[in-house]
């Protein structure tokens, strides 16, 4: 796997190379506000940051002695795992504008965790806080609409 991750890290790298380039002549507000090249800028830090460290560990894990992992067989429920998140995407792909953002993040993402298998109350308080903390940070901060749906406030 170290070698997997030395090419994956250098993959990233080049990704954010590749990202800060594309998105370096992007314009930017008047009075020093962010503009639309803001988000990909540091998307791209991040690739080249974490694809550094990815490298970087590699390397070091190089080091030591080489051994060779298998990677684990897929057994039934795996495949049932992967299976559900993919279909609770799409899912949330269809109903998010009918149902509403706040309502379908949160149930979606329940039935999601409690699927992986997280205890009832960790997976309830978890789906409630990070959907609204998605919603503060798009709807309120960033000012993106999101579907209201049924709620429509």
């Amino acid at each position: 796997m170290k070698r997997n991750d030395r090419i994956a890290g250098m993959i990233f790298i080049a990704l954010g190379i590749f990202i800060l380039t594309q998105t370096y002549s992007y314009p930017s507000l008047e009075k020093g506000h962010p503009g639309p090249g803001l988000f990909p800028n540091l998307l791209a830090i991040l690739f080249m940051v974490f694809g550094g460290v990815l490298v970087a560990r590699s390397r070091r894990l190089g080091a030591s002695v080489e051994s060779i992992e298998k990677p684990p067989k897929p057994t039934a429920e795996r495949i049932v795992n992967a299976c559900s998140v993919l279909g609770l995407i799409v899912l949330f792909v269809v109903v998010v504008d009918h149902v509403g953002f706040l309502i379908t993040s949160a149930l979606l993402l329940f039935l999601l965790m409690k699927r992986l298998g997280v205890s009832l109350l960790r997976s309830a308080a978890s789906s409630i806080l990070i959907t609204l903390f998605i919603n503060l940070m798009f709807a309120k901060l960033l000012r993106v609409p999101l579907p209201p749906g049924i709620l429509s406030w």
